[in-house]
């Protein structure tokens, strides 16, 4: 089994740079938005209720042993990491990639899903996540265009296998 923490140098510090983006500047503009959006449309609180605290965190602790279980089946199965300096050398269809194309975003969004619940902001449920989304999504189908390009037919019979981001298709 490879050690997650065994990369080079320079792999690392792209590592710190990715890992502050996603956990310090986009939740800040995320909860920045959704109390801006707050404060100019007037719109209140999610009432304070018994059960708030407990919902934020059974959204938060599922989101983050999911990405990190996406980042471990990136280095085991797949002997690379979610930089694409050091992408994994196969397509990993096992772990948390077996529930999801995306799971690392899956676990983002209930990360900051269950921060909005916490933070009972209106603002960043109705405003901010979906704007979040709404990008993200679009960033995904960009990475599934370089996806197809390097993996193939190999990529396209697991995207017709394996949802996009919710671990679940919706029948049309």
């Amino acid at each position: 089994m490879k050690n997650i923490f065994s990369l080079e140098p320079s792999i690392i510090l792209y590592q710190i740079r990715d890992a502050l983006i996603y956990w310090v500047v986009i939740p800040a503009l995320i909860i920045s938005s959704g109390r801006l959006f707050e404060r100019v449309t007037g719109i209140g609180s999610i009432p304070s209720v018994m059960l708030i605290y407990p919902i934020g965190l059974i959204l938060i602790l599922p989101g983050l042993i999911l990405i990190l279980r996406s980042i471990y089946d990136l280095r085991h199965f797949g002997e690379g990491t979610p930089n694409y300096r050091k992408p994994p050398k196969r397509l990993v269809r096992e772990g948390a990639y077996a529930i999801c194309r995306h799971p690392m975003f899956l676990g983002y969004d209930l990360v900051a899903l269950g921060v909005a619940v916490l933070l009972r902001s209106t603002g960043m449920l109705l405003f901010s996540i979906p704007i979040m989304l709404f990008f993200e999504v679009r960033f995904l189908r960009k990475e599934e265009e370089r996806l197809k390009r390097r993996f193939g037919r190999e990529f396209v019979e697991y995207s017709r296998e394996v949802p996009f981001l919710l671990p679940f298709r919706i029948k049309r």
